[in-house]
């Protein structure tokens, strides 16, 4: 097997899901959601009702479909989904994308909970190689000045 082909059969998933730029780009935020909201309702591969029956179990508290049809209507700007709703919603779909869709724009992303040990893990290290290079700052200048 060629080296090309063996790349392409081990592509690697993305570790901040994310929709395709074409499916939710808008410039104003209410209309981009409502396009993740209606992207990840088709993409889910269930009902509407399935889905608003989900959202009313994790909320306990009652969601239908017709308001899961409002959410995803860029021309119903009256009535965008709450974010415990957004939550919600990703969390029955199994969607991320509706999140950091949300997050578009901010310096901000959703990603699995199972990489916060990675992140805490990469943060730590670049904070403790900045502490690092101000001790050695620190201590040259220190040990220039005593000379």
């Amino acid at each position: 097997m060629s080296r090309r082909r063996d790349e392409q059969d081990h592509r690697l998933a993305p570790v901040v899901d994310r929709f395709a730029d074409d499916r939710v780009r808008s410039p104003k935020v209410a209309s981009r959601i409502s396009k993740a909201v209606a992207a990840a309702i088709k993409d889910s591969g269930q009902s509407r009702e399935q889905i608003a029956a989900g959202m009313t179990a994790f909320l306990d508290e009652s969601v239908t479909a017709g308001t899961l049809y409002q959410y995803s209507s860029e021309a119903n700007e009256r009535n965008n989904i709450p974010a415990h709703r957004l939550i919600a919603l990703a969390m029955v779909t199994g969607d991320a994308r509706l999140l950091n869709a949300a997050l578009e724009g901010t310096p901000f992303v959703a990603v699995e909970a199972r990489y916060e040990p990675l992140l805490r893990r990469e943060v730590r290290k670049e904070q403790l190689k900045d502490l690092l290079q101000q001790e050695i700052a620190d201590a040259d200048a220190q040990w220039r000045a005593s000379k």
